[in-house]
């Protein structure tokens, strides 16, 4: 039969009698035992991500690789755009211009400024303030002169 507790007993706090005898302690419950990790499962997940990750990074690889390719593509069309400019190539003339180096596509564009300069289909007719003056003008009207007197 258990044994009533005394109020002191009860109460928290309080003061156990010295006769009354300790408490039984009941034995813990033994602590359970952990499960074991089902290792085969562990390493198939693990080399499945392994996989997934490497397959990843191979594309990665890939995407960096034609990004590349299209930034040296872009920045060889920027130097024979820039050149071009400085040629004063037409637009349609600017897109022909080709070479690997910078050297090479200078040449291509000076050769193409060259044909395509304009070239004046008449000439100025004397008429501009900062040409010579023709040392044969009016040697028509001073020959008739002196062989006629007119």
């Amino acid at each position: 039969m258990p044994e009533t507790p005394t109020p002191a007993e009860a109460i928290p706090g309080g003061v156990a009698h010295p006769d009354t005898p300790p408490a039984p302690e009941e034995p813990e419950a033994p602590a359970p035992k952990p499960a074991e990790p089902d290792y085969r499962a562990l390493h198939e997940k693990m080399q499945a991500d392994l996989d997934a990750t490497r397959e990843r990074s191979t594309e990665a690889g890939v995407e960096a690789d034609e990004l590349r390719a299209q930034v040296t593509q872009l920045q060889e069309q920027a130097m024979r755009d820039r050149i071009a400019a400085e040629y004063a190539l037409p637009p349609v003339l600017a897109s022909l211009v080709q070479g690997g180096n910078e050297d090479a596509v200078r040449q291509h564009a000076e050769q193409l400024a060259a044909v395509a300069a304009p070239k004046p289909l008449l000439g100025a007719g004397g008429l501009t303030p900062h040409s010579e003056p023709d040392p044969y003008k009016g040697l028509a009207e001073k020959l008739r002169q002196h062989r006629y007197g007119i």
